[in-house]
């Protein structure tokens, strides 16, 4: 059976067991499958991904898997998905490739990295650029004494 809609709340309901979350993969199972935008949608608003899902079961007539798919692939990627819909083109987007997990954790990693540098020279007051061995324009003026306003003649 498909989802039904019940007019009163307005809202998509599971006519069985099959058609609840339980039945489809979880959070990290959109992460690994189609990245941080699903994730975090269903993190965040998870009962307007719950809704989109059923609403998609009911349209498509199709499992909840299939449908969770789907919709973390649009929520990935919006005009990726409905072109590969309007050609007609058959995208697996339930399977777990290893591949994408491996570009998931790399991808991860250098955002993580990259946001915890960003955040510890905020609080430091470090160069962000000295990591790769590269000063900023504020600390070549200091080294070589060619800044434009010296602490002597900068106004008080």
């Amino acid at each position: 059976m498909a989802p039904r809609f019940d007019k009163k709340d307005n809202i998509w309901i599971p006519t069985g067991p099959e058609e609840g979350p339980e039945a489809g993969y979880d959070v990290w199972g959109s992460l690994f499958r189609q990245g941080p935008s699903p994730f975090l949608t269903r993190v965040f608003k998870p009962s307007d991904y719950e809704q989109a899902v059923l609403k998609f079961m009911a349209g498509d007539k199709c499992d909840r898997l299939e449908a969770q798919g789907n919709m973390d692939a649009y929520l990935r990627n919006p005009a990726d998905w409905q072109y590969n819909r309007m050609k007609g083109y058959t995208v697996d987007y339930v399977s777990l490739r290893p591949k994408t997990i491996v570009l998931t954790f790399v991808w991860s990693a250098l955002v993580a990295t990259l946001v915890g540098r960003g955040i510890y020279c905020i609080e430091s007051g470090d160069n962000f650029w000295a990591i790769l061995g590269l000063k900023s324009k504020v600390a070549e003026c200091v080294q070589y004494n060619m800044c434009v306003f010296d602490e002597d003649t900068v106004p008080h």
